[in-house]
């Protein structure tokens, strides 16, 4: 599947950069909240009991380290969208379509996961539209690949 457009209306390029951007904002806050119930070592009944068989601080800390990782992915994407970098664009393709496939399989614990799914696949589609926009368009030399011996020696 492929788009032109970002939501019917908006550039590839600005849609990709308006997906990093919100995606990270998202991941920042919930990363943050989870960091703000490790510190104060308060949690909700709902997460205590998810964690039931397991230590809850370290769970906690670990998904919070793990979101804002995500976050840092989001922001390179918005850097590799800026600079036309093909491989930061393809590193946050691969790292999200493994997001994408752990939440269909949370599908059976939460019913809001089915929300977050419509909304990866959504943006998994326009950031591998403009990822093969950019691919066509750009030449060999911009996508690492090597000078030719003549272009080195000159």
């Amino acid at each position: 599947m492929h788009v032109r457009k970002f939501l019917c209306c908006i550039p590839l390029k600005y849609g990709v950069i308006i997906v990093g951007a919100i995606s990270g904002l998202i991941d920042f806050i919930l990363g943050s909240i989870g960091w703000d119930m490790v510190i104060s070592n308060k949690f909700p009944d709902y997460v205590v009991e998810f964690f039931r068989t397991m230590n809850t601080r370290t769970c906690v800390a670990g998904f919070s380290a793990l979101i804002w990782v995500l976050m840092i992915d989001h922001l390179l994407l918005i850097y590799g969208v800026i600079y036309r970098n093909l491989l930061l664009i393809g590193t946050w393709l691969l790292i999200n379509y493994i997001v994408f496939l752990f939440t269909l399989v949370t599908v059976l614990l939460d019913g809001w996961a089915i929300v977050r799914i419509i909304g990866i696949g959504y943006c998994l589609i326009v950031v591998k539209s403009y990822y093969t926009e950019l691919n066509v368009s750009t030449p060999d030399s911009s996508r690492g690949a090597s000078e030719s011996s003549e272009e080195s020696t000159a």
